[in-house]
C-alpha cells in the first residue's frame, strides 16, 4: 500500500494504517471539537507544515517504527501475533518490580503490566497514559482554543524538545528571533544549524520581551531577506533575566506573529514556578495554530527523570516523530512510568498542591537573596524583582563587562555567570545569580562575598 505521509510516500505492509494514523493522539478534550465549522476560522489557521525545514521534509519514516507504534497503540485486549518488531522477550528481564518512596512517608509500587511497559520499547511519541494525563492537564489549566487539533508528545526533557523543534523547522540561512538575554544552550542549538539569530531586547522597566522592539525589527526588516521563521521565548521566569512577559505584551507579540506570519516557540519550563499573578500563555491565545509549547518536569518533579512535553498542531507531529525515531527512538520508559504512576496516585489536585509548595519554596529563596542584595549590594547594582523562576539578573554599576569578575568571584569561592554568556556578542555589565539551592544563610554569605569582590575589582579599575 502506498500511504500518503506529509509530502512523501512510503511503502507499508498490507493491513497497517498510514503513519499519520499512528502518530500521537490529539489532546482529548479538543478531539471532538477538532473540526472547524467556521470557514473564516479555517482560513486564519496557519499551515504549520510550510515552516518545516528541508531536512525534516526529506526525512522518511521507518516502516518498522510505524508498525511498532501501531502495535503499541492497541488496547491490551487486542491480540496481535507480532513477528515484526525486534523487541526482546520480557521474560528475560532481571527486574520485576520497584517501589518508590515519597517524602511524606507513603510509597507506590510498580509491577505487573506497568513494570513491563517501563522495561520494554514503546511508542515514539511516549506512553499514552502519560501523554493523555499531561494534555488533559494543559486543557484544564490553559484552555487552548479548541478548533485547533493539537497533540502532546513526551520528550527527553524540554532541552531535547527545543533541539527537536529547531531541527524540524530551521534551515541554514533562516532567521530566528530570540529574546535577549538568551538562555545560552538555545543559542548554540540555533547556531549549529547555521541559522541567523536576531536578538530582541527586553523591556528595561518591567522585563520580558519588548513588543515595541519586536515591532520595530519587523517593520524595518530588509525586503531582500527571508522573513523570520520563528520567535523563541521563555515567557515565565525567563532564564536568565527572571522576568515574566506582561499580559498585554504577550497579546501584542502574538498579534505580531499573526501579522508577520511566523511561529512562536513557547519554552515555558518555569510555568509552575510563577509566584506572581497568573498570566495567559501563548498556547491559550493561539487561534491560528502557530504556537509550539514546551513544558518540563525538571523544575517541579525530578530533572534526573528527563521528561518534557511538546504540544503542537497535530500536523507537525509525524515530522517530529521521524526525527525522534532515528535518534532516541523513544524517551526513557522507566522515567515515564514513574511519572505516570505518581500522577495517577496524587491526581491533578495533588500535583497542583505539590507545584504550589515548590513555587512557595522558590519564593522564599527569592526573598532571601533579595534581602541579601539590598543588604550588601544596593549601591553596586540594580535589578527587577523576579516573579517566577530561579534567577536574579543584576546590572552592576561601573562595569562594561563581568567576565573577569566571575573569574575573581570563583577564586573567592562564589560561582556566578557573567551576562555576556547570554547575549549574541559583545560585553555585558550584568550577572546571573541562581537562588535555587543555597539555604538563606549561605545565600547571605555568598552575596556578601560577591559584594566584597565587586568592590575590590572596582577599586582596582
Amino acid at each position: 500500500i502506498n500511504a500518503e505521509y506529509g509530502d512523501h510516500t512510503c511503502l507499508l505492509p498490507p493491513r497497517f494504517p498510514s503513519p499519520t494514523a499512528a502518530v500521537a493522539a490529539p489532546m482529548t478534550s479538543q478531539q471532538e471539537n477538532g473540526d472547524v465549522k467556521d470557514p473564516a476560522m479555517k482560513q486564519k489557521t496557519a499551515a504549520i507544515t510550510k515552516f518545516l525545514s528541508r531536512a525534516s521534509l526529506g526525512r522518511k519514516p521507518s516502516p518498522i517504527r510505524v508498525i511498532s507504534d501501531y502495535i503499541f497503540s492497541l488496547p491490551p485486549e487486542k491480540e496481535i501475533l507480532s513477528m515484526a518488531a525486534g523487541i526482546p522477550a520480557s521474560s528475560t528481564f532481571p527486574l520485576e518490580s520497584m517501589t518508590i518512596g515519597l517524602r511524606d512517608g507513603s510509597s507506590f509500587k510498580i509491577d505487573g503490566s506497568a513494570m513491563s511497559t517501563a522495561l520494554q520499547y514503546n511508542k515514539t511519541s511516549g506512553i499514552d497514559g502519560l501523554r493523555k494525563w499531561w494534555s488533559d492537564l494543559l486543557s484544564q489549566l490553559l484552555s487552548p482554543p479548541k478548533h485547533i487539533e493539537r497533540a502532546t508528545i513526551v520528550t527527553t526533557g524540554a532541552e531535547f524538545g527545543t533541539y527537536l523543534m529547531f531541527n524540524a523547522l530551521i534551515d541554514p540561512g533562516d532567521y530566528v528571533l530570540l529574546a535577549e538575554p538568551i538562555y545560552c544552550p538555545n543559542m548554540l542549538k540555533v547556531d549549529s544549524l547555521n541559522a541567523v539569530m536576531v536578538p530582541i531586547e527586553e523591556d528595561p522597566l518591567v522585563g520580558g520581551m519588548s513588543p515595541s522592539a519586536l515591532r520595530h525589527t519587523l517593520e524595518t526588516w530588509p525586503k531582500d531577506r527571508r522573513t523570520p521563521k520563528a520567535l523563541l521565548l521563555c515567557p515565565t521566569g525567563c532564564n536568565p533575566s527572571g522576568s515574566n512577559i506582561p499580559e498585554e505584551a504577550r497579546r501584542e507579540i502574538y498579534q505580531l506573529a499573526c501579522e508577520y506570519d511566523f511561529l512562536i516557540l513557547e519554552d515555558d519550563p518555569y510555568y509552575f514556578l510563577n509566584y506572581g499573578k497568573d498570566l495567559t500563555t501563548f498556547l491559550s491565545m493561539d487561534t491560528e495554530g502557530r504556537v509550539i509549547r514546551l513544558d518540563s518536569l525538571s523544575k517541579i518533579f525530578c530533572p534526573g527523570l528527563r521528561i518534557g512535553f511538546l504540544t503542537c498542531p497535530i500536523s507537525l507531529v509525524p515530522y517530529l516523530e521521524r526525527h525522534y525515531a532515528v535518534t532516541l527512538l523513544n524517551s526513557c520508559n522507566v522515567s515515564q512510568v514513574i511519572a505516570q504512576t505518581f500522577f495517577q496516585e496524587v491526581g491533578v489536585t495533588g500535583f497542583l498542591q505539590h507545584a504550589t509548595q515548590v513555587a512557595g519554596y522558590y519564593k522564599k529563596q527569592r526573598d532571601a537573596i533579595e534581602a541579601a542584595l539590598e543588604k550588601h549590594m544596593s549601591d553596586l547594582g540594580s535589578w527587577i524583582t523576579p516573579e517566577a523562576g530561579m534567577f536574579f539578573w543584576v546590572k552592576l554599576h561601573g562595569f562594561k563587562d563581568t567576565t573577569d569578575l566571575a573569574k575573581r568571584a570563583i577564586d573567592r569561592g562564589v560561582a556566578i555567570v557573567p551576562g555576556a554568556a547570554f547575549q549574541l556578542e559583545g560585553e555585558s555589565p550584568c550577572i546571573r545569580l541562581s537562588f535555587s539551592v543555597l539555604p538563606p544563610e549561605k545565600i547571605d554569605e555568598a552575596v556578601k562575598s560577591l559584594s566584597e569582590t565587586i568592590r575590590t575589582v572596582k577599586q582596582g579599575q
